[in-house]
C-alpha cells in the first residue's frame, strides 16, 4: 500500500504542471509537519491506551520505545513530500533521487533510536529465560546487557546509514577488522578491564546496591560498565576501579553475610585481683548473649595474654547489626554498658604506662 501511495504522488506532482497548486501542497504539508507534532502525540498515546490490554509486554516496550522516534518519522515523511511537492526547476523524480539518502538516513537514524529506547527487552528477556538457564532477573546483567544492547543499536544503524549514502559497507568493516587488530594490541588493558566487567557479571560475586569491600576500599556498588566498577564510600565519596583490578582482588560482599564479626580487647591493670577478673568475664558474658543484636551462642570471652601495661580479655563474638549506621549504633550501646559494668565490678581500665627507677649516689657506689 506505501509503495502504491508513493507512486501515485510522484505520478501526481510529476503530471501537475500548476505551480499554484504544488505550492499549495507544499505548504499544506509544511504545516502538517511543523504544528501537527501534538496531535500525533496524542494519536499514539490514545492507540497504546485503547490496545495495551492486547499487547504482550514486548509489544509494549517496543512502543513505549519508538512513540516519539515515531511522531518525528511522521514529520519528517511530511517534510520530504513537501520538497518532493514544490515547484522546484527540477523534475519530482530526480528531486527524489537526490533527497532519499538523507531521508533514508534519517529515517534509519530515528528508527535506531527506537530501539535504542527500548533496552527494557534485555530484562524482558533474562526474566523469560529465568526458569531455564537458572539466571537471576537483577538489575546488574540488566543493565551491564542494555548497554552491549545499545552499542549494537549505535552501530547497526550506522552501517544501515553509510549503506544509504552508498559507502561499500563489506569492505569498511574488512578494513576495521584490521585496524581493529592493530587498535587490540594497543588497547590490551582495556579489553582485559571488558573481559573482566563480562566474568563479573556473569559470576555476580556482587550486584549494583551490594556493599563490598576490595582491598583497602569499601562501598556500595553503584554501576558495574564495560571498563569499570563503581563503589560509593561511607564517606559519600565516588571511586571508580577498573574491572581487572576487582577481579584481581579478594571480594568480600558484605550483603550476603548473615552476621558480622566483631572481636575486641579489654586491658585492665595488673592490680585487679582475679576473682574480680573472673566476675567481669562471667557478667560480661551474660551481659552480651541478652543484647538482641548479638548471636548468644558465639560469645567468647577469655583471658588471652599479659600485655607490658594490661591483663589482656580477649572478647569475641557475631552480631546481627549488618549495616553501619546499626552495627555503631550497637557499638555505642554496648560499650556504655560495659563501661558501668565495670565501674561496678572495681575494674580500673589500664593504659601505657612507664616505670622509672631512680638510684642515688650511695647506692651506685655500695
Amino acid at each position: 500500500m506505501l509503495a502504491n501511495f508513493w507512486a501515485d504522488f510522484l505520478g501526481f506532482v510529476s503530471s501537475n504542471n500548476s505551480v499554484v497548486l504544488r505550492a499549495a501542497l507544499t505548504v499544506v504539508l509544511a504545516l502538517a509537519a511543523v504544528f501537527g507534532t501534538r496531535l500525533y502525540h496524542k494519536l499514539i498515546i490514545w492507540l497504546r491506551g485503547r490496545t495495551e490490554r492486547f499487547m504482550p509486554q514486548w509489544l509494549r516496550i517496543l512502543f513505549d520505545g519508538f512513540s516519539i522516534p515515531l511522531v518525528h518519522l511522521l514529520r519528517w515523511f511530511l517534510i520530504f513530500l513537501a520538497v518532493l511537492a514544490c515547484p522546484l526547476p527540477i523534475p519530482p523524480r530526480q528531486t527524489a533521487v537526490l533527497a532519499w539518502p538523507v531521508f533514508g538516513a534519517v529515517s534509519i537514524a530515528l528508527i535506531g533510536l527506537g530501539f535504542w529506547r527500548s533496552e527494557a527487552l534485555c530484562g524482558l528477556l533474562f526474566r523469560s529465560a529465568q526458569n531455564r538457564l537458572d539466571l537471576e532477573s537483577n538489575k546488574t546483567m540488566t543493565r551491564f546487557f542494555e548497554k552491549i544492547y545499545r552499542v549494537l543499536v549505535m552501530l547497526i544503524t550506522v552501517l544501515a546509514i553509510l549503506e544509504t549514502f552508498g559507502v561499500p559497507v563489506a569492505g569498511l568493516m574488512a578494513g576495521a577488522g584490521v585496524a581493529g587488530l592493530a587498535v587490540s594490541l594497543a588497547a590490551q588493558s582495556t579489553l582485559s578491564n571488558l573481559i573482566a566487567g563480562i566474568t563479573l557479571v556473569m559470576e555476580r560475586p556482587f550486584g549494583i546496591g551490594d556493599y563490598i569491600v576490595l582491598g583497602s576500599f569499601e562501598g556500595s556498588v553503584e554501576e558495574i560498565s564495560f571498563r569499570s566498577t563503581k563503589l560509593r564510600t561511607p564517606d559519600n565519596c565516588l571511586i571508580t576501579v577498573e574491572n581487572s583490578k576487582v577481579s584481581a582482588e579478594y571480594i568480600q560482599n558484605v550483603t550476603d553475610r548473615k552476621s558480622r564479626l566483631w572481636s575486641f580487647v579489654i586491658g585492665v591493670t595488673y592490680s585487679t585481683p582475679r576473682q574480680n577478673i573472673e566476675a567481669l568475664c562471667a557478667e560480661l558474658t551474660e551481659l552480651l548473649r541478652q543484647d538482641s543484636d548479638v548471636r548468644a551462642e558465639t560469645v567468647q570471652i577469655v583471658v588471652s595474654g599479659f600485655g607490658a601495661s594490661s591483663i589482656d580479655i580477649d572478647v569475641r563474638m557475631y552480631v546481627t547489626a549488618l549495616g553501619l549506621a546499626d552495627f555503631r549504633a550497637m557499638k555505642n550501646r554496648l560499650n556504655l554498658a560495659i563501661m558501668d559494668l565495670m565501674q561496678r565490678l572495681g575494674c580500673e581500665f589500664a593504659f601505657p604506662s612507664t616505670s622509672v627507677y631512680l638510684e642515688t649516689a650511695a647506692s651506685i657506689e655500695s
